[in-house]
């Protein structure tokens, strides 16, 4: 993961303004719910794992970025990350009550981010959480822009696993194989994001 070498120190400063009502709401969903066992898949910075404990509770995350986890360890708050690999990782079968995810299936080839949500379900004895972009109906024409433009920016492996999310359908591309069901949605960026609470069905 070098692509966040020179990014990780300024990345939570850049993306803020952009995700801080969607970090906001994954509190307040944790809160009404009251998940006492909460693991952050591809947890970056573990911005959201802070945020979650400056509110009283307690999470941890994975990540195979050393330059992000190493940012993780910084600040008055740190975040409980560790080295991982989301495709394999080593926690047991059902084991937290929530496991969750945000931007991260988007940049991932299709089989990667399909393996992620595997593992995800794996560890999860009820409930999974997603955020990631939608662009549909509801997406804003300016949305659709920004977000087009963030991805190229971001370099061309990136964008090119991007164009291959949203043309493989985007978020109900990657679950149309998972069995859960949708309790919660909201929707952010004009449509351009989405977050889905899943529970788990037998």
């Amino acid at each position: 993961m070098e692509e966040y070498k020179y990014t990780s120190k300024v990345y939570d400063i850049l993306l803020y303004p952009f995700v801080r009502t969607i970090r906001n709401k994954i509190v307040d969903v944790i809160k009404r719910r009251k998940y006492n066992l909460i693991l952050d898949v591809c947890c970056g910075t573990g911005d959201q794992i802070k945020l979650l404990k400056r509110n009283g509770i307690d999470s941890e995350g994975i990540d195979i970025s050393k330059d992000m986890l190493q940012v993780a360890k910084t600040g008055k708050i740190k975040a409980k990350c560790r080295f991982e690999n989301a495709t394999h990782n080593s926690y047991a079968d059902n084991q937290f009550d929530l496991v969750m995810t945000s931007f991260a299936l988007h940049e991932k080839d299709h089989a990667t981010a399909k393996q992620i949500l595997k593992e995800m379900v794996r560890v999860s004895s009820k409930d999974l959480l997603i955020v990631d972009y939608e662009l549909g109906k509801k997406t804003s024409f300016i949305s659709k822009w920004l977000i087009y433009s963030i991805e190229r920016i971001a370099g061309k492996e990136h964008y090119r696993n991007f164009k291959s999310y949203i043309n493989l359908g985007g978020l109900d591309g990657l679950l149309k194989d998972i069995k859960f069901d949708t309790i919660e949605k909201h929707y952010f960026g004009n449509g351009g994001v989405v977050l889905v609470l899943l529970r788990k069905t037998d």
